[in-house]
């Protein structure tokens, strides 16, 4: 079956590599294709749609087609017992279109509602290029506003935000029973993320005080993860017993911490490489390059993400 995904305009490739990761875990894939925000998936398997961060809608496709053929499409396309209504993206003046294309539908002897449909035809245009189909699901945003790091009853500054976090989890294909770790989890942000979407999480943090931070947190959204004081150059995990990470390392820039920095690399991705299971990924977020410090990983994604003048995050997918 064909789906559309379109894509979050925040990170095109982070968001084509999250619909992929995830249907790779969740079925098959029989082919794919990029137009822009555009991702066309040839898919089979169990859907996975809700854990989606970085995309905006999914379609259910019917045809593609030019422009001036899109009458004829409606004339054809199948037409439900139940409300539906015509929604258009990519043209101005859609709305004249909108209620032309709808009027087909009417005469066919669909039932019209453009305030409640249950079901959306849905035609995204891209240049002379027309995508048609059946919506199939639409991201809350407004889950990620009420999850944000000053919503939470423990606090820290840089903390990663829900979209992001839960992106990141998604990149790794971590399912649903198996075991997520963030070995630097401060406020929790990838911990929440992956509870959610039932991971088992566990999260090690060196400061007490961060360790109960995290817990609060967790306890808030009814997450059922384990935190625990530790370090993660010293992980106390079995080898080879998580099925993937992802962690934000402390951005540290004084002169005098340099050395404490590049242990603090060179440590915990031995650690890292330890403890996940082989085959299995890590998302690792920091302010400098280490490429060096993973070397004996295969890299599948590298992408930068500026937040301020002088704070540029690299985001980095790692296959052990």
């Amino acid at each position: 079956m064909k789906f559309l995904f379109y894509l979050s305009a925040d990170n095109i490739e982070i968001a084509r590599r999250e619909v992929l990761a995830l249907a790779e875990r969740y079925g098959w894939i029989e082919e794919y294709q990029s137009d822009g925000r555009f991702l066309l998936l040839d898919f089979a398997g169990k859907r996975f749609f809700e854990r989606l961060a970085y995309t905006t809608e999914v379609v259910r496709v019917y045809d593609i087609c030019t422009f001036s053929e899109l009458e004829q499409i409606f004339n054809e396309i199948p037409v439900y017992d139940k409300l539906c209504c015509v929604r258009i993206n990519g043209i101005d003046g859609k709305t004249a279109l909108e209620k032309k294309l709808g009027e087909i539908l009417w005469k066919r002897g669909a039932k019209i509602s453009v305030s409640s449909p249950e079901i959306v035809y849905k035609i995204y245009v891209s240049g002379d290029r027309c995508y048609v189909g059946l919506l199939e699901f639409v991201r809350d945003t407004k889950q990620f506003y009420l999850r944000r790091p000053d919503k939470r009853p423990f606090l820290m500054p840089s903390a990663i935000k829900p979209k992001l976090a839960r992106a990141l989890v998604n990149l790794t294909g971590v399912l649903e029973g198996e075991v997520f770790l963030d070995p630097m989890c401060g406020t929790g942000s990838f911990l929440i993320e992956a509870g959610l979407m039932g991971i088992r999480t566990v999260g090690i943090d060196f400061l007490e005080k961060i360790v109960r931070g995290c817990r609060t947190n967790l306890q808030h959204y009814k997450i059922a993860g384990e935190v625990m004081l530790g370090d993660a150059r010293r992980l106390p995990l079995r080898d080879e017993s998580i099925n993937a990470i992802a962690t934000d390392y402390p951005y540290l820039r004084s002169t005098k911490a340099a050395g404490d920095l590049e242990e603090l690399y060179s440590k915990t991705s031995e650690e890292v490489q330890r403890v996940l299971k082989k085959g299995c990924k890590a998302a690792i977020v920091t302010n400098i390059d280490v490429e060096d410090f993973f070397s004996s990983f295969e890299m599948e994604l590298k992408t930068e993400e500026r937040i301020h003048r002088s704070l540029t995050r690299r985001i980095y997918l790692f296959r052990r």
